[in-house]
């Protein structure tokens, strides 16, 4: 008889097999990955039934105590931070900095009015849905920019705002979590920084210890590996050693309350830029490069599972616009306004109106998004609190099929929109 756990890892075992079979699929109808993943997902999930909803919900939220979203999305940022150009995230630091700070309060408050217009619900339960879905996602916007080659002077402002978008987003749905509910300690450390210094003060003073703290950490622990491998030549094993120092980042930042983000990054470039590039260290790019693959596969394949045939009935039409109106309305309100003409002092295509144009079209959302999706109703059932308890399973839906959708729309037409406005020497041959 088939045990609750071993019907479990029938399905991860069919997830992993599922995932296979997105790269022949891709090739035929020469799309990348991602949408055939998630449609994947979409047909095995609420289509057949074979990943159920309660599986996928477990898996991507809480598995491991992390969950498989922010576990694989450690290991994207990981992997693909061995190859972070430094001079491209020094050139545009300025446009990632206004788009992570003046484009995320942007897009809280005006997401925040349109769910608000749209649902009936009261505007604090607007910010708090705004809040949620302002995090750009990574581990959607670097497989599919490499996919189609765009180079690093056209994609660097995108990815670097989606690498470093993380912190503000914990201040925002903080914040208006505390607003709807004050006792809540869905944020301790924001809780105890505010409390010290006031809310004016706290604020900026989260923002530094929730970048500076873990880029400091990533930075100390990427260079000791490389020292220590120079006197204990881990050989084959440095692999191992990597994965095990980077979920130890993970969870022990995690549990302070600080994004470990910044310090996973961090880490994987001191590895990237600074190793000898021997036989081992490739092997070790190599293995990461496979486990990013992997978790891209899983992730994308959840995230389509994760619909049920009750939200596609009841919520498919509202998530729709919802979308649309983030994508087109919320995002290049928020660019335009983030990188008004004339305020950057980089040179070069970032000031150009074509790639503005195609920053405001490029920002689908995420695993990030999805994870904290699910928080307000969670705190609602915890603590009793009206607003949360009527709101937080609209929330949790509607970010649900932003995510979905925003991510197969945004796979689909950035390919076709780079070619348009982008030009000719933008992709690499």
């Amino acid at each position: 008889m088939l045990t609750f756990e071993s019907k479990d890892f029938i399905q991860l075992s069919l997830l992993l097999v599922i995932a296979s079979f997105s790269i022949p699929i891709a090739r035929k109808v020469s799309l990348v990955e991602i949408p055939i993943l998630i449609s994947l997902g979409l047909l095995f999930g609420p289509g057949l039934g074979v990943i159920n909803h309660s599986f996928a919900e477990y898996m991507i939220q809480d598995f491991a105590g992390f969950g498989v979203g922010i576990l694989g999305l450690v290991i994207i940022l990981y992997y693909e931070s061995h190859n972070i150009n430094f001079r491209v995230i020094r050139k545009f630091l300025l446009n990632i900095i206004s788009l992570n700070t003046v484009g995320m309060v942007v897009t809280s408050v005006v997401a925040g009015i349109f769910f608000s217009l749209l649902t009936g619900a009261p505007f604090l339960i607007g910010f708090l849905f705004g809040a949620i879905i302002s995090p750009t996602d990574p581990s959607t916007l670097i497989p599919l920019f490499r996919k189609i080659k765009i180079k690093d002077d056209y994609s660097g402002t995108l990815i670097g705002e989606s690498l470093f978008n993380d912190p503000l987003a914990i201040i925002l749905v903080t914040l208006a979590i505390s607003f709807i509910y004050s006792g809540s300690s869905y944020s301790t450390l924001f809780n105890s920084v505010t409390g010290a210094v006031g809310l004016i003060g706290g604020i900026p003073l989260f923002l530094v210890i929730q970048i500076a703290v873990p880029s400091v950490f990533g930075v100390i622990m990427g260079f000791g590996i490389i020292y220590l491998n120079k006197y204990l030549n881990f050989e084959n094993l440095i692999v191992g050693l990597l994965l095990g120092v980077v979920l130890f980042e993970l969870t022990v930042l995690y549990g302070i309350g600080i994004t470990p983000f910044p310090a996973i990054i961090a880490t994987g470039a001191i590895v990237g830029t600074f190793t000898d590039k021997s036989i081992f260290w490739s092997r070790e790019s190599n293995f990461q490069e496979n486990l990013s693959f992997l978790a891209q596969g899983i992730i994308f394949i959840l995230v389509g599972s994760l619909i049920t045939i009750g939200d596609i009935t009841g919520y498919l039409l509202q998530g729709f616009i919802l979308t649309l109106i983030v994508i087109f309305v919320v995002r290049p309100m928020a660019v335009f306004i983030s990188l008004p003409p004339g305020r950057s002092k980089n040179k070069g295509p970032a000031k150009s109106w074509r790639t503005k144009t195609f920053i405001a079209l490029s920002g689908p959302r995420g695993v990030v998004s999805v994870v904290e999706g699910a928080v307000p109703y969670s705190i609602g059932l915890l603590s009793g609190n009206a607003l949360l308890l009527k709101w937080g399973l609209v929330l949790e839906i509607d970010v649900t099929f932003i995510v979905l959708i925003s991510i197969l729309l945004q796979t689909i037409y950035l390919p076709i929109v780079a070619g348009r406005l982008l030009p000719q020497d933008a992709t690499q041959t």
